[in-house]
């Protein structure tokens, strides 16, 4: 009782330095209450190095790199049908016969469309029939304005469709473009399995830079572009310098980031 007297005591005649202290001691608490609420969320596992590919991401629509339609220049009569739809043809074989002309395939391909019988009449500027290679097939890639001025010729892609998640192909960069529909890509392969067939859709990375053996962090674990939470027994935020970022990791070029340092990954809401 009488340490606390004297502590009483010497609180009555000290006022302004008990007062200060009161204040840090609230001051350090709330810092810590809120690095520690800032710091909440999902633990990332050690940081390592490792490799960070940069590319530009589109959709690309298969393409048939040969495709005919015959569209007569005038009025005429289907006489005879040689072929059906979905049928193969080889180049020279015979398609149908207009009036008493008879039409070949200019290529191999397959009829896609076949849309008169014998006996209808067809009209000028109408097609009457879609020949489609469909072995010979490229990429079309739509681009964003942003990463139409990143690409050029002889770049790597990468490509998956949604049906075949597992299965990844690579083509290259044959040319960049635009139309009035927007800006585009052209995607070669080397092959492609017959299943996939034009008109068909594919997600397409375009890389840019690929860096290795470099620091990465989770591009969840980011606030602002520039901040990172690092785990510790009071939740520190540093400032980083970021490098190449892709969908998932981005390179950190510098700042008090170190493999082995766990960080705290936030959902985009939460940021």
């Amino acid at each position: 009782m009488k340490i606390l007297r004297k502590i009483t005591k010497w609180i009555g005649g000290h006022k302004i330095v008990s007062l200060l202290a009161l204040i840090s001691i609230l001051a350090i608490t709330i810092f810590i209450r809120v690095q520690l609420a800032n710091g909440r969320g999902k633990e990332s596992g050690p940081l390592a190095l490792g490799t960070v590919v940069q590319s530009v991401y589109g959709i690309g629509n298969v393409t048939a790199n040969n495709s005919f339609q015959l569209t007569p220049g005038v009025t005429g009569t289907v006489s005879f049908l040689f072929v059906k739809e979905g049928d193969f043809v080889k180049r020279g074989e015979k398609l149908l016969k207009l009036d008493s002309v008879t039409y070949r395939a200019p290529f191999d391909g397959t009829i896609t469309s076949l849309p008169n019988k014998p006996g209808e009449n067809v009209f000028n500027a109408v097609s009457v029939l879609t020949l489609v290679d469909m072995v010979s097939r490229y990429i079309v890639v739509s681009l964003e304005q942003q990463g139409a001025l990143r690409i050029q010729k002889g770049q790597q892609a990468i490509l998956n469709f949604d049906s075949m998640r597992g299965t990844i192909y690579h083509g290259e960069v044959t040319s960049v473009y635009s139309n009035p529909s927007g800006y585009l890509a052209r995607i070669d392969l080397a092959e492609l399995p017959k299943k996939i067939l034009p008109f068909m859709t594919a997600d397409v990375a375009i890389t840019l830079s690929t860096h290795e053996n470099v620091l990465l962090v989770p591009v969840s674990a980011i606030e602002e572009g520039k901040y990172v939470w690092v785990k510790s027994l009071i939740p520190k935020r540093i400032e980083v310098k970021l490098g190449i970022v892709d969908k998932e990791m981005a390179e950190v070029l510098s700042g008090d980031l170190h493999p082995g340092d766990i960080v705290i990954t936030k959902s985009q809401a939460s940021q």
